[in-house]
């Protein structure tokens, strides 16, 4: 049995490294190739440019409307440790709507942010949204807001949505982005679904 399997071995070790060199040989073979071809010679002229694929439509971004969301502000907590500068805003009320939803923010709501030394913040809201028929859909939307010199607040997040009412469970898969609009005294995002 020993010699039966040290047998087995041998021919399968030379079979491993006749099949790596064929590979390494083939491989060599095209990127020489390929680089002798990717070199022009000296009196020719560089004409042919190939052109990067069209882009089909599974591919390009796309998006759709799903609701505007305009939230009330509490007073701001200002919370932190060593190097740590943490805000924690309550959620004191707003309204989402759309044309597959609408309802109120209710509470516990709200946005833990992080200040960081850059002058950006990471921001880290979580909401609970109920629907005007009286469902209720969780959310949280993490993002990066901040103000470029001369330029007014940009923010960007990210929403996420859990829900066990059958009516809106379709929220529970889509990936969606929340883009940041001024309106006085409140805080308010344009939320897109991305197809």
């Amino acid at each position: 049995m020993k010699t039966t399997a040290s047998m087995s071995r041998r021919p399968f070790a030379m079979l491993r490294s006749a099949a790596a060199g064929v590979a390494c040989a083939l491989l060599l073979g095209s990127v020489n190739a390929g680089l002798v071809a990717a070199e022009p010679q000296a009196d020719q002229k560089v004409t042919d440019v190939q052109a990067p694929a069209a882009a089909s439509s599974a591919d390009t971004l796309q998006s759709e409307f799903l609701f505007d969301l305009v939230l009330e502000r509490g007073p701001a907590n200002n919370v932190g440790s060593p190097g740590v500068t943490r805000v924690i805003v309550p959620v004191a009320g707003g309204t989402f709507s759309g044309p597959k939803l609408k309802g109120t923010i209710i509470a516990p709501s709200g946005d833990w942010i992080v200040a960081r030394p850059d002058g950006s913040s990471v921001l880290d809201l979580r909401l609970v949204l109920q629907t005007d028929d009286g469902q209720k859909i969780y959310m949280a939307s993490r993002g990066i807001a901040y103000t470029p010199a001369g330029g007014a607040l940009f923010a960007r997040t990210l929403p996420a949505f859990e829900t066990s009412a059958p009516d809106y469970a379709w929220l529970n898969n889509v990936v969606a982005v929340g883009v940041y609009r001024p309106l006085p005294g409140k805080v308010a995002y344009r939320i897109y679904r991305i197809l």
